[in-house]
């Protein structure tokens, strides 16, 4: 057993005032602390076979909206890129998703569903349901545009225990500019957005639940940087945690830094990277970013809404690193989230990274899950990664928001 190592990423207010109560209303809760357990305390060993902590679904590569922070429909999207070549894009098979949960229940693996908009794959309802057999429990990061016909039902199931949603704006105009329709036509996410965070807590009223909790994401950009106390407000009292991203972004220096790096370890060139080549940072202003959180963290006080920066930088010079110095990695010096997290493509295909998908440990759709989970390809990448980050890694969600 090691000394304990890492952050703690999530706030302590949150901690208390949230996820302490639920491990006493819910004994199942106990099967999941296992998990910060081994990550804190326990040293990451390239060659161990390990238990899995959480099982990361990329159900759909489909999307109704085109924002320009994300990296799959963004301006230099994979998935644009894509669908602009005319290939079919993937969506996972939820035969074998029953079959992955059964096989993984006894680790009692926390499940992260996003997509593309999991909204539109079909058996989101039925995966949660599939869930609540076993006693498991789920997430879902969504955009909130086709959610509403199922919210009841999906909190009915017992198992969504965390329910993300994005929330760029402050009005129904500025959210509707960053997160545009794929259709091109006049958008009511704002509108939508925050009818899903009412009915979610007027929901739990009715019903004396505590789950599932409310986090919406705002991603900090261009657009919106002067505004993030105005969203902040917007949720202070119908929320438990909102979490503010500085954007996963990288350079183009960096790109090809990148490539070379990633070739010389693995044999071949990534190309999934560029997705994340994105303007819509280029001109946040730190010290006007810095005065916002100074406000958040005040007006929050009191009030359930916590929230939370990420990566946890505050100070006006930290942040003004963080978008000019891409060498930079924030106080996360070691990608942990590969020794705990699984992430599944809409292929079928297991990689260790939310990000750059480019190396593929196995495909779920013809073997198991731990043939892959403790396989020698990510035996493999795990060792390599115990020499140091690659160039993009220093702006990846997996690194700073694992």
């Amino acid at each position: 057993m090691a000394k304990f190592k890492g952050k703690a990423l999530l706030p302590t207010s949150f901690v208390f005032n949230h996820l302490v109560p639920n491990f006493f209303r819910d004994l199942n809760y106990l099967h999941i602390l296992r998990h910060p357990f081994r990550r804190y305390f326990y040293a990451n060993n390239p060659e161990k076979e390990i238990p899995v902590s959480q099982i990361s679904l990329r159900v759909n590569e489909v999307c109704n909206l085109r924002c320009g922070s994300c990296g799959q429909w963004g301006e230099n999207g994979h998935l644009r890129k894509k669908l602009e070549n005319g290939e079919k894009l993937q969506a996972l098979d939820f035969d074998v998703v029953k079959r992955l949960v059964f096989e993984t229940r006894r680790d009692h693996p926390m499940y992260y569903i996003w997509g593309g908009e999991p909204t539109m794959w079909k058996p989101l309802l039925p995966l949660f349901e599939e869930l609540a057999k076993y006693k498991l429990y789920g997430s879902i990061v969504t955009n909130s545009q086709a959610l509403e016909p199922i919210l009841e039902d999906l909190i009915d199931t017992g198992s969504l225990n965390i329910l993300f949603l994005s929330l760029d704006g402050w009005d129904s105009d500025s959210q509707n500019i960053m997160r545009s329709p794929a259709s091109g036509k006049k958008s009511d996410n704002f509108e939508k957005t925050m009818a899903i965070i009412e009915k979610t807590h007027a929901i739990k009223k009715r019903k004396n639940l505590s789950m599932p909790l409310v986090m919406p994401i705002t991603v900090i950009s261009n657009e919106n940087y002067m505004h993030l106390a105005e969203i902040h407000r917007l949720v202070l009292d119908t929320t438990q945690l909102h979490p503010y991203y500085y954007g996963w972004f990288i350079t183009e220096e960096r790109a090809k830094a990148h490539e070379k790096v990633f070739e010389d370890r693995f044999g071949y060139v990534p190309k999934n990277h560029q997705g994340y080549l994105k303007s819509c940072f280029n001109d946040v202003d730190p010290a006007v970013c810095a005065e916002q959180i100074a406000k958040i963290k005040a007006m929050s006080k009191g009030h359930p809404s916590v929230p939370q920066f990420l990566p946890d930088i505050y100070s006006q010079s930290d942040i003004t690193r963080y978008y000019e110095d891409h060498t930079w990695h924030c106080g996360y010096p070691e990608c942990e989230s590969i020794y705990h997290v699984a992430e599944i493509s809409p292929d079928g295909r297991i990689t260790p990274c939310r990000d750059y998908q480019d190396y593929s440990c196995g495909n779920i759709n013809d073997q198991s899950f731990y043939s892959i989970w403790n396989g020698p390809e990510f035996k493999k990448f795990r060792a390599e990664m115990k020499k140091g980050l690659m160039p993009v890694c220093t702006r990846c969600c997996g690194l700073q928001g694992f």
